[in-house]
């Protein structure tokens, strides 16, 4: 059984007195520390939240921008057909206009030949006659 006596007490004195010093030089620089790292880690959780924060951020307006750089090179790509179209109509009716001088041009030159080449006709068709007649009547 427990017998109290003196050094009962003697030894609760030295072990209240060693929580003690325990206490100051050991207990509460850990736990010191402890809330430190704590601290630290609560702050890099928050720092790796608002790198996530930024980055998602980031992303979006990357992904907007990219969203809107896409609509820009559609439009660009439509304007640059109908301008392709017109030019495409502009030319083709240019080509169009000079094949109808050159068709026109043709024509006036056929005609004029055609009316040189008709008088040049009535004019030996003259000659002709006159010869005929001279055989014939020499005949």
């Amino acid at each position: 059984m427990l017998d109290i006596n003196i050094t009962f007490f003697f030894q609760l004195a030295n072990f209240l007195i060693a929580v003690y010093i325990l206490n100051i030089l050991l207990i509460r620089p850990v736990r010191k520390i402890i809330k430190e790292r704590k601290g630290v880690m609560n702050g890099m959780a928050e720092e790796a939240g608002s790198f996530e924060y930024q980055a998602e951020e980031r992303l979006n307006n990357y992904e907007a921008s990219l969203a809107g750089a896409r609509q820009n090179a559609g439009l660009a790509r439509e304007q640059g057909r109908a301008l392709g179209a017109q030019e495409q109509q502009k030319l083709a009716g240019e080509a169009q206009q000079q094949a109808r001088d050159i068709l026109e041009k043709t024509r006036v030159s056929m005609q004029e030949q055609a009316k040189k080449a008709l008088a040049d006709l009535r004019g030996q068709t003259g000659a002709f006659s006159d010869s005929l007649a001279r055989r014939l009547l020499k005949g």
